[in-house]
């Protein structure tokens, strides 16, 4: 098969704009102590960079150790489970603090869900990244989330939003994460802030998401792509 297009899913990181930890130092190799036997030529560029941060900066997917003491890590997690067919369904009708019910939801799946898909949902308040709206989104009641493990049998989901789970209509948490429990809980990843996904409503892609494989870390930013696929 031949590649149709490209998408870019993930969100271009700002460190200076990021609600969480991210510090970038960036030096000449010399600058670092561990690096400065390797000379540069008088003008060069050699630049190596430190970076601390939050593990839940920009596009990231958080594994089943995020809520689960003995779930997957980003280190042993199975590639084969975060690549594949992919479905993106559109909630965007649901406004910011709207129940998404199961009933909802199987609406909007209508046989759309093959038992092993990585299945995404689209609301467009990706544009509101870095904005006082960041977190403006529906949520899904916690059955739905149940139907999507148990009947959907999907291995990834992901939102374009700053998450999924329920909280109370003023926008404040509910105690504990009960979406979150479940999901990871059942294996199954979860990628929070995806962008772009309206060019992909309505048609099987394939997606990749690649974190950094590091034992003991329960998320990681990833870089998230589809590749739509001429047909044969």
């Amino acid at each position: 098969m031949k590649i149709k297009k490209i998408y870019e899913l993930s969100h271009r990181i700002d460190p200076d704009k990021e609600e969480y930890r991210m510090e970038v130092d960036s030096r000449q190799v010399e600058g670092w102590p561990q690096f400065a036997k390797y000379p540069r030529l008088p003008e060069a560029q050699y630049l190596i960079s430190e970076v601390i941060l939050c593990t839940h900066v920009g596009t990231h997917v958080e594994m089943p150790f995020h809520h689960d003491k003995h779930g997957l890590d980003t280190g042993d997690f199975p590639v084969e489970n975060l690549v594949g067919e992919t479905v993106t369904l559109d909630i965007s009708r649901f406004g910011n603090n709207e129940e998404i019910s199961k009933a909802d939801l199987m609406a909007i799946a209508a046989d759309q869900i093959k038992p092993g898909d990585i299945v995404f949902f689209y609301t467009g308040l990706d544009k509101n990244y870095y904005s006082d709206k960041q977190h403006d989104r529906p949520y899904f009641a916690t059955d739905a989330i149940g139907w999507l493990i148990d009947d959907a049998r999907i291995k990834l989901m992901g939102v374009d939003t700053s998450g999924h789970e329920i909280r109370h209509k003023d926008s404040t948490p509910v105690v504990g994460q009960p979406n979150h429990e479940l999901l990871l809980g059942s294996g199954i990843p979860l990628i929070e802030y995806l962008t772009n996904l309206k060019p992909i409503l309505g048609k099987r892609v394939w997606t990749f998401t690649l974190p950094v494989r590091i034992m003991g870390v329960e998320s990681f930013p990833a870089r998230v792509i589809a590749i739509d696929w001429e047909e044969a």
